[in-house]
């Protein structure tokens, strides 16, 4: 299982006022404050720590179907200083792992079992607009692509759907579902396909 998101820095910094008061104690444990604070670059580890939060929730939804999503009480340590690739530990409930990768353009985490280091593909999809409905086309078309050179399997015999509670699912010609991450934010989207889809190669 896999969790997977992405945050368009340019519309973060347009659209959110992380400063304002009382907006990290919303979101944010003391630990994390303490970190921001004390960053060179506080906005970059704001929308860091923000991206972590949201792929480890997303896949402990797929994992416990609980979508009650409440940031302060997912917690975040870094294994490593902020550099182009971060790696970090994510706690809600149980243990997660995660690594970011972050640009000038965009940071990017998929989160994964703590006991494992899982093979998985996360691809980046930049969009020429803004607009929701084309970010959903666009990027299952992408999507389709993708999984067809992976398993030599025509374009249409890929289906995404959601499962009962709107999980993503993959389900390949025959085979049976597979679980899909998909997240998308101003100008770019992501999606991350996990190991179980990947062993099959």
């Amino acid at each position: 299982m896999i969790g997977n998101d992405i945050v368009d820095l340019a519309l973060a910094k347009r659209e959110s006022n992380w400063r304002r008061r009382g907006y990290l104690d919303k979101i944010f444990t003391p630990h994390e404050q303490q970190l921001i604070h004390s960053a060179n670059d506080p906005d970059q580890l704001v929308w860091l720590l923000w991206s972590m939060k949201e792929s480890a929730y997303k896949l402990a939804v797929r994992r416990t179907g609980n979508r009650i999503f409440a940031p302060s009480k997912i917690g975040c340590h870094l294994s490593e200083p902020a550099s182009e690739t971060v790696t970090g530990d994510v706690f809600y409930h149980e243990a997660y792992r995660t690594k970011s990768v972050m640009t000038p353009q965009y940071i990017s985490t998929v989160a994964f079992a703590a006991n494992a280091m899982p093979r998985y593909t996360q691809v980046i999809v930049p969009f020429g607009t803004t607009d929701y409905g084309t970010h959903q086309y666009q990027i299952r078309e992408q999507i389709r692509q993708h999984v067809s050179g992976l398993f030599d399997t025509p374009e249409q015999e890929i289906l995404i759907s959601k499962d009962s509670i709107g999980v993503p699912l993959l389900t390949v010609g025959n085979s049976v579902s597979i679980p899909l991450s998909i997240s998308h934010h101003g100008l770019y989207g992501a999606f991350a396909i996990g190991p179980s889809l990947l062993s099959k190669n």
